[in-house]
């Protein structure tokens, strides 16, 4: 059976529909790594720089990723997932990071795109801020198939975190720098 013209047609716009989906699911993976505007970035920078800098000391002597209480961002391939710990409001030392007053009880991850991170962090309370301004960062997980767009993600990421005036503790330890 010899197909006619109109199967054609129907081959053809379905074809087309096929590559414009393709291309649109390639394009919605980049979008959630789309960079901040100058002006979010400015005002955010504004807001940030009321956290006092790090002591490189306190930061650096964090080796157990479970004991960092900083924001800390995991790159994935279309989001960052940003963890925090929300401030202990009791004053009581009573208790304080034992079973009932649990520091997991306040965390909190949040899935976020690139350009919404100045307004996301600027927006943190100062006590998620326990050892001043800086955030570690770190590959979410990592395939054979996506190390390449995570590495780049990863990078604007910094880029976005330096523009900010936030220096970026990289987990695991790449030789255990602060940037």
């Amino acid at each position: 059976m010899q197909p006619n013209c109109k199967q054609h047609i129907f081959l053809a716009v379905a074809l087309s529909l096929c590559v414009l989906a393709a291309v649109g699911c390639t394009r919605s993976a980049a979008v959630g790594y789309a960079p901040p505007s100058a002006s979010a970035v400015a005002d955010a920078r504004m807001d940030i720089a009321a956290i006092p800098l790090p002591a490189k000391s306190a930061a650096l002597a964090v080796v157990d990723e479970s004991q960092w209480r900083n924001p800390f961002l995991s790159v994935g391939d279309k989001m960052l997932l940003l963890r925090i710990y929300l401030p202990d409001d009791n004053a009581s030392e009573l208790d304080r990071g034992g079973f009932t007053r649990s520091s997991n009880a306040r965390k909190q991850e949040l899935s976020i795109r690139l350009r919404d991170l100045p307004r996301a962090l600027a927006a943190l309370p100062q006590g998620c801020w326990p050892n001043g301004r800086v955030v570690a960062i770190a590959p979410g997980f990592v395939t054979p198939q996506n190390e390449a767009q995570l590495l780049r993600n990863e990078q604007a990421t910094l880029q976005t975190l330096q523009a900010l005036g936030v220096p970026a503790k990289e987990w695991p330890t790449r030789g255990a720098a602060l940037r």
